[in-house]
């Protein structure tokens, strides 16, 4: 019975957190902090966002993701396209982070 509320309690928070990267609504999102989340075993996010354009802010990335700007809108489907796997609004993220453009 504790193995299966356990798998249970796992199941819906590995969904949750797939949902809120993936089922989130896509298209362009606004000007300023933006999270590219891109695998690692490619050329990583942080190249993804200089290819698109943009530019890395914050000390470091991790490897799944990192912080980034752009001129404008952030270049979604370029982004996609170069392999990054999701791009959100990130400015009350970093601002709990302490990253500052």
């Amino acid at each position: 019975m504790t193995a299966l509320l356990l798998a249970c309690v796992l199941t819906i928070s590995l969904g949750a957190g797939v949902f809120a990267i993936f089922g989130g609504p896509g298209g362009e999102t606004a000007a300023g902090v933006v999270l590219v989340i891109a695998p690692p075993w490619g050329l990583g996010a942080p190249a993804l966002v200089i290819e698109a354009g943009g530019r890395q802010i914050g000390p470091a990335s991790a490897p799944f993701g990192t912080f980034a700007t752009f001129e404008g809108p952030a270049p979604v489907a370029r982004l996609r396209a170069l392999g990054a796997w999701a791009t959100r609004d990130a400015r009350a993220l970093a601002t709990i982070c302490g990253v500052r453009p």
